[in-house]
Formats: structure tokens, sequence, C-alpha cells
């Protein structure tokens, strides 16, 4: 009974390897650029992550996300003559033309229309100036970004138009959990006929639409105002890995994307994400309280490493490297539901045979999992 009981407590958890730390050395010639895991959330690698820059056409990623989450994807929006006439990028909408939210979502997306951002702005909220009120506050509270101020849905340049690389990324990691979104953001192409328009709309990204292949590629947009350079958001998934790449002000589309695939190839070379199954039952380290994870638990370590859990008895479980160094911790009050637990009187630490301590010693390596105190 104490064999089955201890191994039944490690099969229950799946795992991976290992630490997380950063080279500062990565050649990028992009102003900023960030790489992060996309379930983790962890950084890979950043530089100036965290300086205030303009997005261009990054921005319509969180109009996108907004819209998506607060609208309803059937409902006809009527263009107005603002949307009809605004600059830049267009997919070439008319003044009184109504078209599905969803198609105008998709529009923006894949070409980067600011007619059909504005379109979006003033059906969601029923001006621009409401719906960017709507649209910063939704970043605060829901996506928890702190640096980023937008004055507009499409990224045309304002001096108080601003982000970071840092906050980019965080706004693409949430908005890749919603399917809806991650659909849009792949499509490689998209038929479109308006009124004065009929043709098939092609994303602007080139990795994604394949001229510049990257084995992975899932999703991305692009940005180019004067003052912003070239930006580039791109996700690719490896395997059980998906990796989120921001540049901010590369000074060509060439420099953005061969930065965009030097991140990503830093993280698919060096990271593996690991996950511990919201299945999984854990216990504090004197066994008083189990825990029942609510959730899938993401994490993200060096390739090299072996990795490696513990919880406290305060309920803090913590993925080890193999300096014995936290890499990740979560309160598993947080994240699980707990119960005190009373184990029968056999099963106590002081009576682990040794078989079993040899059995926990020696897993293959990306099986190795203790969260026990000996």
């Amino acid at each position: 009974m104490k064999k089955f009981f201890f191994i039944f407590i490690l099969a229950l958890i799946p795992f991976a390897s290992t630490t997380v730390s950063a080279e500062s050395d990565l050649p990028l010639i992009s102003e900023a650029g960030i790489i992060i895991d996309a379930k983790s959330g962890k950084v890979l690698y950043e530089k100036n992550t965290n300086k205030k820059m303009y997005p261009a056409s990054l921005t319509k990623v969180a109009t996108a996300i907004y819209a998506i989450e607060h609208g309803d994807k059937n409902e006809l929006v009527t263009v107005s003559k603002k949307a009809a006439e605004a600059d830049g990028s267009s997919v070439f909408i008319e003044p009184g033309e109504k078209i599905e939210l969803s198609k105008l979502i998709a529009g923006m997306l894949i070409n980067s229309g600011n007619d059909a951002a504005i379109a979006i702005a003033e059906h969601m909220s029923g001006s621009e100036k409401l719906f960017m009120e709507d649209l910063n506050e939704f970043l605060r509270k829901e996506v928890n970004v702190t640096d980023t101020h937008f004055t507009n849905p499409h990224g045309l340049f304002d001096k108080n138009h601003v982000t970071t690389a840092s906050d980019l990324a965080k706004i693409t990691q949430y908005a890749m959990k919603n399917e809806t979104f991650r659909e849009y953001f792949g499509k490689k192409n998209l038929p479109w006929e308006v009124e004065t328009w009929d043709t098939t709309l092609i994303t602007h990204h080139k990795i994604l639409k394949g001229e510049l292949p990257y084995k992975g590629i899932t999703g991305g947009k692009t940005g180019f105002v004067s003052q912003s350079g070239y930006t580039l958001i791109s996700t690719a998934t490896r395997g059980e890995q998906d990796l989120i790449a921001v540049t901010l002000k590369a000074p060509s589309d060439k420099v953005a994307y061969s930065d965009t695939k030097l991140l990503f190839n830093y993280g698919f070379e060096n990271f593996k994400s690991g996950k511990i199954d919201k299945k999984s039952k854990l216990y504090s380290a004197d066994y008083s309280n189990s825990y029942t994870l609510n959730e899938d638990l993401y994490y993200t370590h060096l390739i090299s490493d072996q990795p490696s859990l513990k919880t406290s008895n305060d309920g803090i479980l913590s993925i080890m490297n193999q300096e014995g160094e936290a890499i990740e911790s979560f309160d598993l009050k947080t994240v699980a539901d707990v119960r005190n637990t009373v184990l029968p009187a056999s099963i106590k630490k002081e009576t682990i045979d040794d078989e079993l301590l040899n059995f926990m010693s020696h897993l293959k390596d990306g099986e190795a999992v203790s969260f026990l105190s000996f």
C-alpha cells in the first residue's frame, strides 16, 4: 500500500525539464524585442521591453480581441463616412454599407484596414472616442498591462499612442487564448466581397503567407508608420510549445522578419514548456492538506535542465531546477481546492521503503517528479 500511494501521486503529474535564463547578447537589430512562452508567460529574451514606443498597426490586435469578446460577431455594422474615409491601409468599405462584425475584424487583421478598425470602434461603443476609453480600461483591468495608452483603434501616429514590447506580448498572449481570435490571426487569405471591391485579402505578414517560410508559424500582424519603423507580432508552435515574438522599430521589414526568426530559434532551441495537469492531486510537505487543481499550470525551463516539484506546508508549489533554485512558484490556495488530509498511520515519511526511494531517484529524463520532503 505504501508503494502504490506514492507512485500514484507521481503518475498524476505530467512532467518535463527546467531552468529559465535569458541570454543578453542576441544580435537583435530592432530597437525593442521580446520572446515569451505563450502558455506560462515566461520571458525568454527581452530587449528594451519596457520602453514606450509607437506600435503602428499592432494596435489592431487589441481592437480585435476586445471586439471579439464584447461584440456579437453576427451583428451588422453600418459603415460611417468617417470610417470609409480613413487614411492609410484600407479594405475599401463604403458609407452606409452593412457588413458583419466578424468580417470586419478578420479584414482588419488580415489586410490591416484602418477603415474597418474605425467602423468596429463606432459600432462597439458609439464613437471612436468612447471606444478608446473602453479599450484602454479593458487593457488595464482584464489584460493587466500598465504601460499602454491607445488614442485610436488602428495605430496611425499620435504622440500619445504608445505601448511597450512587453505589453504587446501580454496582449497577444491574452488574445491567443480565444479560439476566434486564433482563427482570424492565423488566416493567410480571406475572400472579400463588398460594394466596391470583390477580391481576396492576403495577409501582409510574409512569414505567415509563406514568402519567408518558418516551421510552425501560426499567426502574425505587421505594422508601419514612419515614426514607429517596422513592427511585428508573430506566433509559432512546435510540439507542445507556443511562442510569441514581438519586434518594434526595425529599420526595414527584412530586419523585422530576421529578428523574429532569431527570437523564435532562440526560444525553440533552448527552452521547453512544462505542464501540471489540472487533474493532478498534490499534497503539502507535511501531508496535512491535499490540493486538487482547478486549472492546468504551465512553466518554462531550459531543455538541458531536469526539473522537480516541491510543496511547502503552507501550499506553495515550487518548480525547482537542478541547482535547487525555484524557477516558478504557484500558491495552490488560489488555483486548487484545498482539503485537510488524514493519512493512514502506516504511511509516514519515516516508513517509506528503500525500494520506493530508489525508484524515485532513477526516473528517466523528463520524468523526475518529487514534491516530497525526506
